[in-house]
């Protein structure tokens, strides 16, 4: 396992040490309090152990840019705990971690739920520019627009303290570490591989959520093959906040009807083979040290009505303990919930009648899709010596790895705008490009993207092409130039490219970095 791979999470536990365990992910931009108000029904049956993203709510900020890469700091922090087997909800990119769960560690997975989830957010060019205004603004602009993302209009104008709450969260977060969960959101696409979630799937989605709304929930229940879908009404993206009671109603029938038994123990807390088959993280040799209890009072306690309404006894899960849940705090800086004003989620208003039931899925296979620049590769021209096959024996293309490259850095509207054009004449320059300037040069881990960036807007300045220095200088940024260095790489080429060269060169840049990185009113 790589040294990134064995960091743990920021975590936080409540409930019976001896019951069923459940894990709940955050969504990008908040922390382990945005579930304070499942809280109370959700330890009546099992141990619940809440994370925190990298750089969230006071966690170390060590940046991760992939879902895999969360996945995996997740399930070392398990293994450090010695849960072995667990269900799961998670919203927003904490639904991405359970699909990936479910997709890379099935073995440990009893039953999952996804929750204002995709299988693919927006596209990779939004996020990537977000990271973009992130680097240059800061995390304000981000906190200015979270309650219109997060929240219906007339839930914020009613409840201005979860708004200001909300923007609070968002504002406190690691930037570095919020960019970092943008390009793990920027890359991360399972359309494809939807059919192999082989467990038990809640797909929850409020009516009114315009960032991952009810059509991406209904591709996530088309795919995978034994999923349900609950819409809440009334609800956007941050449907545990805004509809409390209905998402603990959905999440108690859930996990408690569909909890797949493959180990004796109920409570996941035994070791479990992994198939073969399928590779997983090992439980550790040895038992982690036993997690420090928090002091009485340190917890967030909760609101006048802050609970949920209680459910018939015949829901409990096998194993339940009966007994008054405690709770465990753990992790590197990890900061007690205290911290946080008490009731610091108030209780939202429920309108009668807004607990649906869900819904069978319809049946169907997934919808596959081909990665970005397939359909462009299988149409290439490659005819003509410039562009032949590389000729060592044995050595693989490299035209994939350039096409994954030049769309992460130029972006899939430039690139596809690009492919889109060519033509009988064009094809085959652009499948040169592509396979040797990405494939052989862009590639080679002997410089960073940054420097490479560096160099390449160098390279345009003194060449005086400013229509190549527009996009690079997009390219730039994305690759984590800020406007600053960007400006030195300028003032270094007026020195050794010339004054006239680099006076046109900052007339583009300044544009274009004006266009990427102001953001929307």
């Amino acid at each position: 396992m790589s040294e990134a791979n064995t960091e743990t999470l920021q975590y936080r536990c409540d409930g019976p040490e001896e019951a069923p365990v459940l894990i709940l992910g955050p969504s990008l931009g908040t922390t382990w309090h945005m579930w304070d108000r499942q809280i109370p029904e959700l330890v009546r049956q099992w141990r619940v152990v809440r994370f925190d993203l990298p750089g969230h709510g006071g966690a170390p900020a060590q940046p991760a840019t992939s879902v895999a890469e969360l996945t995996d700091r997740l399930l070392a922090t398990l293994d450090e705990l010695g849960v072995q087997r667990f269900g799961y909800a998670g919203c927003s990119i904490g639904g991405a971690i359970g699909t990936d769960l479910a997709l890379r560690a099935p073995h440990r997975l009893a039953s999952l739920a996804l929750i204002a989830s995709s299988p693919r957010f927006g596209t990779a060019d939004e996020f990537r520019q977000r990271g973009v205004i992130v680097r240059t603004n800061g995390l304000d602009p981000m906190a200015r627009t979270a309650p219109e993302r997060w929240f219906t209009p007339g839930f914020a104008a009613a409840q201005p303290a979860i708004v200001e709450w909300a923007v609070q969260m968002v504002r406190t977060t690691d930037a570095a570490s919020y960019v970092g969960a943008c390009e793990a959101l920027a890359s991360f696409d399972v359309r494809a591989d939807l059919g192999r979630v082989g467990v038990p799937t809640l797909v929850l989605v409020g009516s009114e959520d315009r960032v991952t709304g009810p059509a991406e929930a209904r591709h996530l229940v088309a795919g995978i093959p034994d999923a349900r879908l609950a819409v809440v009404p009334g609800a956007s993206h941050l449907a545990p906040v805004e509809q409390p009671a209905a998402v603990t109603d959905l999440l108690v029938r859930h996990f408690s009807t569909s909890w797949q038994a493959v180990s004796d123990s109920s409570t996941g807390m035994a070791a479990l083979a992994a198939p073969p088959v399928v590779p997983a993280l090992a439980a550790p040799a040895a038992p982690a040290p036993a997690a420090h209890a928090v002091p009485p009072g340190a917890a967030v306690p909760a609101g006048p009505g802050d609970t949920a309404a209680p459910h018939a006894a015949a829901l409990h899960a096998p194993g339940a303990a009966a007994h008054a849940p405690g709770a465990v705090l753990h992790g590197p800086g990890a900061v007690p919930p205290g911290a946080a004003p008490a009731g610091a989620v108030p209780p939202g208003a429920v309108p009668a009648g807004t607990v649906p039931v869900p819904v069978p899925a319809p049946g169907g296979a997934p919808h596959a899709a081909a990665a970005p620049g397939a359909a462009q590769a299988a149409a290439a021209h490659t005819a003509g010596p410039l562009v032949a096959e590389p000729a060592a024996a044995g050595r693989p293309d490299p035209y994939d790895a350039g096409m994954k490259v030049r769309r992460e850095v130029l972006g899939d509207a430039h690139v596809d705008r690009a492919m889109a054009a060519a033509d009988d004449f064009s094809g085959d320059f652009q499948e040169l490009i592509t396979r040797y300037a990405w494939g052989e040069v862009w590639t080679r881990e002997g410089l960073d993207r940054r420097t490479r960036s560096a160099v390449t807007l160098t390279a345009l300045v003194a060449g005086g092409h400013l229509d190549e220095l527009a996009f690079h200088t997009r390219a730039a940024l994305r690759n984590g130039l800020s406007p600053a260095e960007i400006k030195e790489v300028l003032l270094q080429t007026a020195v050794y490219c010339g004054v006239p060269a680099a006076n046109s060169a900052f007339r583009v840049a300044r544009r274009v970095i004006l266009e990427e990185t102001t953001p929307e009113a």
